[in-house]
């Protein structure tokens, strides 16, 4: 018996020295070829194949924390199917075209709750987006080189909906935002302010219109209250003066 235990732990080890020599092998040139695990400064993980000195094929990558990644590489770029799974649960998933994020990209929360979905190209974000926030907000328009540009919808999670251009990131052209407790304000944005004539249609039926520079209320406005009656505010930044 004591004959049959060595014998099986010397093939074990035999194996594991045989095992160990078909990782980490380098060329006569130096170049790293075929099956490698590897380990960088910061103790992410890396296991796959090298095809002289590139990185070919499947790869799992684990961090730290114990986020683990799985990626696919042609020729030492990223080329294909790309699945991260992160520390806290959440997915990122989408496919790499020549080392680039290109085409329908996903993240979800541990939950499975999608948080972000849309669309890559060439590693930047283009196309229609579905961004969710954490207050339950649902934000869906245009994407262009990571930026919003073109038609977006914001829809908060008390039921207010805001609807309009954006202009890289910032609100920019004709803008209508229906609050959640009825009222309406439409007006123009510049830049991700408010200027030029408005419109805010309250509730209660009184309607307030006027001028705002740059964010503020500024001029004369005239409020129309729910009886038919009218009267004249002036601003100045913001601020109600008497003139």
């Amino acid at each position: 018996m004591k004959t049959q235990a060595a014998v099986i732990a010397l093939a074990a080890a035999l194996f594991a020295v045989a095992a160990f020599a078909d990782h980490n092998h380098t060329d006569s040139l130096g170049i790293k070829q075929g099956h490698w695990t590897e380990e960088n400064a910061d103790g992410f993980a890396g296991e796959g194949e090298y095809v002289h000195g590139k990185k070919t094929g499947h790869w799992i990558i684990r961090a730290p924390d114990g986020g683990v990644m799985e990626t696919h590489y042609v020729n030492g770029k990223k080329h294909g199917k790309e699945i991260v799974r992160l520390a806290d649960g959440s997915v990122e998933e989408g496919e790499y075209v020549n080392g680039k994020r290109h085409g329908h990209w996903v993240e979800r929360l541990a939950d499975d709750v999608i948080v972000a979905e849309g669309e890559y190209v060439e590693g930047k974000k283009n196309g229609h987006w579905v961004l969710r926030g954490a207050d339950g907000g649902v934000y869906e328009g245009s994407m262009v080189d990571d930026k919003k540009n073109g038609h977006w919808v914001w829809r908060y999670a008390d039921g207010g909906v805001y609807e309009g251009p954006m202009l890289y990131d910032k609100r920019h052209g004709h803008w209508v935002e229906r609050h959640a407790n009825g009222n309406v304000s439409e007006g123009e944005y510049v830049a991700g302010k408010r200027y030029g004539h408005w419109v805010l249609r309250f509730a209660n039926g009184i309607v307030a219109e006027g001028p705002y520079v740059d964010g503020k209320e500024h001029g004369q406005w005239v409020l129309r209250m729910s009886d038919g009656t009218e009267k004249t505010v002036n601003w100045r930044n913001g601020e109600i003066v008497d003139e």
